[in-house]
């Protein structure tokens, strides 16, 4: 088995699927390492993918849901099953949850792709970074995964027009975010499709495309639509292998490698490691950072980084049970449904959003109890929070705090859920700590280590080739789903590495042509 790349990939989300598939695409040698498995999908089983791992849907829910448990009481974290698809972490403050899987979490988001809230997000963040640059990766990523607004003419059920309580709910003035769905050409039929990479899918069918994944292939995950075509190109990935650690080495050995990556071969139950000269860590913004605080702490290890933990935030995480108790069958539709608020909200910047309660009908549970569920939903919530969380490691023992009454966000929408609940008659249920399903920060961009980690190109200010492109790199919640933020970063990233390995060839070319 190959033990050294130019370059490891390590996760398959937002951030590594984008950046191994631009560098694949130019020739480079790209090694991904994934901790989660290849998903039992229509799309996965087309092009031929072995040893396929359930989705969590119907009976699989209670055996394939769990992967692990973490708590910042724990020194570490418990796997429940290494196939599993959701990561559950307990901070003081907060509630975090992560999923495992390639593809990463394009499996367990609603597919909203959607702009911060600031038109000016990526302006002043660095004298080497190009606000129309990265407004340009915006627009590159949406036409990648073929990502459009929802309108009339879809026919979506259960949208807002239909259930806004006589008025009571409203979308004015709030932007039609792009949706990474397969809607159907003829509204009302759900037909097989085959895309140019000769992947199978199936328009969606509105009933099972949710938070536990989409089996048909009618959501775009980033397993069929980004990572198999970078395989295409030459990617190699390796599915099952969760790295431990990221050593840094003494020296440049005689192959230019500076890194060693040791990670667990779950398919094997071995541990193994790999080198490589450049390292982009993409494992998602709670596990990108407990590795990179677990390596500075090894020998040999990485160095400096000292505002890692620093500027964590939850995106104004907010999740709820919604006791609507509708005449309609409120599972129907798109995972999300929204954004809206209140008519006459006088809140700036939070978006509320109905989460419907999909997957039923596979699920053992008696049929009182699923028609229950179908007339209520989950209702989320987000806006810009102000990132003043922090992460640390203390003996071993990771930890992330955070306090929402230090973010104005929180207030916004508790009066907003008030709002709502007088103004519909229903009844919402939440933990009084946010839930949050995208976590950010911790690794953020800066001008140098003084007030930041990493700098414009994603590279660490004391690590040189070893990058950062997920959320842990964001400076600041962008208060919109921040997976196609994410995804533009990881594509700067790629691109400025490109540009570093394009510098280095000449050079290596001139030194040969003096040598001569």
């Amino acid at each position: 088995m190959k033990n050294q790349a130019e370059t490891v990939v390590i996760g398959s989300g937002f951030g590594g699927a984008i950046a191994a598939k631009r560098l694949a695409d130019a020739g480079r040698d790209v090694l991904m390492l994934e901790r989660g498995p290849w998903r039992d999908t229509v799309p996965n089983r087309s092009i031929g993918i072995a040893n396929l791992a359930p989705l969590p849907q119907g009976k699989k829910a209670y055996t394939y849901g769990l992967r692990s448990l973490g708590s910042y009481r724990l020194n570490k974290v418990i796997l429940l099953n290494k196939k599993g698809f959701i990561e559950t972490f307990s901070g003081k403050g907060i509630h975090i949850i992560c999923s495992s899987s390639v593809g990463g979490g394009s499996h367990v988001y609603a597919a909203m792709l959607a702009k911060p809230s600031d038109p000016d997000y990526w302006a002043h963040r660095h004298p080497l970074l190009s606000k129309t640059v990265m407004d340009g990766y915006y627009a590159e990523i949406l036409a990648l995964l073929k990502a459009r607004p929802v309108n009339d003419n879809d026919r979506v059920p259960n949208n807002i027009s239909q259930t806004n309580y006589d008025g009571t709910l409203s979308t004015k003035e709030l932007a039609n975010p792009s949706i990474g769905f397969l809607l159907p050409a003829q509204p009302g039929t759900a037909a097989k499709v085959i895309d140019d990479n000769g992947v199978e899918r199936w328009e969606c069918e509105y009933r099972n495309n949710s938070i536990l994944g989409s089996p048909s292939g009618a959501k775009t995950t980033l397993d069929f639509s980004v990572v198999w075509p970078a395989i295409r190109s030459g990617l190699v990935v390796r599915d099952m292998c969760e790295v431990t650690v990221i050593h840094r080495l003494q020296t440049d050995d005689a192959d230019g490698m500076r890194y060693e990556i040791s990670y667990r071969n779950h398919q094997s139950n071995r541990n193994e490691c790999v080198r490589a000269r450049h390292v982009i860590l993409a494992a998602g913004c709670l596990n990108t950072v407990r590795l990179l605080m677990h390596s500075r702490s090894a020998s040999p290890g990485l160095e400096g980084m000292p505002r890692l933990g620093k500027g964590f935030g939850t995106n104004g995480g907010y999740f709820g049970f919604w006791q609507e108790t509708s005449a309609r069958d409120l599972s129907t539709g798109l995972p999300l449904c929204g954004p809206f608020r209140v008519a006459n909200s006088t809140s700036r910047s939070v978006q509320v959003l109905r989460a419907a309660i999909q997957g039923l009908d596979d699920i053992p549970f008696p049929a009182f109890i699923k028609k229950w569920f179908r007339k209520n939903a989950f209702i989320v919530a987000l806006g810009k929070d102000n990132n003043n969380g922090e992460m640390s490691l203390n003996r071993g023992k990771f930890s992330v705090t955070y306090n929402k009454a230090q973010s104005d966000v929180y207030q916004e929408i508790d009066n907003e859920i008030r709002r709502i609940k007088a103004m519909t008659g229903t009844k919402i249920y939440s933990p009084s700590a946010p839930v949050t399903v995208q976590p950010l920060g911790g690794a953020c961009l800066g001008t140098s280590n003084q007030d930041g980690v990493t700098g414009h190109n994603g590279e660490v200010f004391d690590n040189p080739g070893l990058y950062i492109a997920d959320a842990a790199a964001l400076p600041e919640s962008p208060g919109r789903p921040p997976s196609l933020t994410i995804a533009a970063w990881a594509a700067n990233v790629a691109d400025k590495l490109l540009d570093t390995l394009k510098h280095e060839s000449l050079q290596q070319n001139g030194s040969a042509s003096s040598s001569r």
